[in-house]
Formats: C-alpha cells, sequence, structure tokens
C-alpha cells in the first residue's frame, strides 16, 4: 500500500518539474499547474491513484472486520470522487472570474479534506482492544487533519467565488496540506495491518466447513487396516 500511495506523489512531482519556470510553489496553489501543458494531465493522475487507494483501504477495512457501518465506506467514497473530480475539472486562470469548472474544483477539494478524518475516527472507535499505537496515532493524526481542514476552508472558502486568497504563502500551505492527506492514508493502511485479527489455525486448508471429529468416531474411519489390526 505505501509503494502504491507514493505512486501519487509522481504525477505532483512530474507537475512541479514542467511547472517550475512558470508556477511559484510558495505562493501559487497546485491547480495551476492545469495551464502548463502536460500539468493538467498530472493532476488528474495524482488524483485519480489517490482515488483507487482509498477505494483499496476501504475494501480492506470491511474485509479485516476493522471497519462497521456506512460512515467509513460513505466518507471514503467521498473522498475518491472528489479527488477525481478535482483533477477533472481546472480552476481558472489567475485574474479571472471564477467559472462553474473552478466552483467544481475548489469545493471537490475542500470536500476531500472534510471528510477524510471520519474515515479514522470511525476506524479507530470499532477497535476495542488495539494491539498497537497506531489506533491511538490513528486518532491524533484525524485531529490534525480536522484542524488542517479548518484552515483549508478558510483558504478555500475564499476561493470558491475569487481568485487570488490574498494569503500569503498560499501555495506553500496547500502543498502542506496534500502532503499530510497522503500521509493519513499511509496511516490508515499501517493500521489495518497491524490490527487485522490473524487467522486463526484451522480456519484455512482442505477440511474448511468440517467439524469437530466426535471422540467417539475411531481412527481406522480414515486410515485403512494396517497388518498389525489383523494378527489375532
Amino acid at each position: 500500500m505505501s509503494w502504491f500511495g507514493a505512486t501519487a506523489l509522481l504525477p505532483m512531482i512530474g507537475a512541479h518539474v514542467l511547472g517550475a519556470s512558470v508556477v511559484d510553489p510558495v505562493l501559487d496553489p497546485i491547480s495551476w499547474y492545469a495551464f502548463v501543458p502536460g500539468g493538467g494531465e498530472m493532476i488528474l493522475a495524482g488524483g485519480v491513484i489517490l482515488a483507487v487507494l482509498g477505494l483499496i483501504l476501504t475494501v480492506r477495512m470491511y474485509r479485516t472486520g476493522l471497519a462497521a457501518g456506512l460512515v467509513p465506506a460513505g466518507a471514503m467514497i467521498v473522498y475518491a470522487v472528489s479527488m477525481v473530480l478535482v483533477g477533472a475539472f481546472p480552476t481558472d486562470p489567475p485574474g479571472t472570474d471564477a467559472s462553474l469548472s473552478a466552483i467544481i474544483h475548489r469545493v471537490s477539494a475542500a470536500t476531500a479534506f472534510c471528510v477524510l478524518p471520519l474515515v479514522g475516527l470511525s476506524l479507530e472507535r470499532t477497535i476495542v482492544r488495539p494491539r498497537s499505537v497506531f489506533p491511538r496515532a490513528l486518532r491524533s493524526a484525524a485531529a490534525a487533519l480536522g484542524v488542517a481542514v479548518g484552515l483549508f476552508l478558510v483558504i478555500h472558502l475564499s476561493l470558491v467565488f475569487f481568485a487570488d486568497s490574498g494569503i500569503a504563502a498560499f501555495g506553500l500551505i496547500e502543498r502542506v496540506g496534500f502532503v499530510i492527506m497522503i500521509a493519513y492514508l499511509f496511516l490508515l493502511a499501517v493500521t489495518l495491518d497491524r490490527e487485522s485479527p490473524e487467522p486463526l489455525l484451522g480456519e484455512t486448508g482442505p477440511l474448511d466447513g468440517i467439524g469437530p471429529l466426535d471422540d467417539a468416531t475411531p481412527a481406522l474411519a480414515f486410515s485403512g487396516p494396517r497388518s498389525a489390526d489383523l494378527v489375532e
């Protein structure tokens, strides 16, 4: 999962390389790489990879029995859809009025950050007897991500209808936020790995579904007659 999630960083790195001479990574938002040739495709690829990663984590949560109810699945599905919409609907060029595409782009980015902490908090509540420190770390990280979400919303609410937030170092704050998002997905994956119940002895194998043997059943029912049995 970590290797797969790390691939989401590659399109972002590629976009930064393509737009190195045009986009200021400290002042300008990530979405402005869409105005660089190939940059829009990089943003879409990164969003799709993060969406797929979230859906894979959701399947693992329920298969291991660590997730219950509709909240984790619903929140992660909303997150995945939002990440795809972020790349599919680019923002507007600087200095222009906000279009429908830009509004969808900005609202989707804010939505993705809002719903992701719900997944970790729901997962942490279902782990009654933690076997590692990761559930507690997940709860703390969810709280920290919640604070980051608050800051992110303050920034993006100003961007919903305006092209420029007027916030110093906006680009750097946004990039740090996305790094935190990816790290949070990594933490979810590690928590699943450490807290997933190990299969019990006898749960798998060719005799699955066969109940325990009756004490009165003779062993010869499973083994053929032996030469020693024929000796009187």
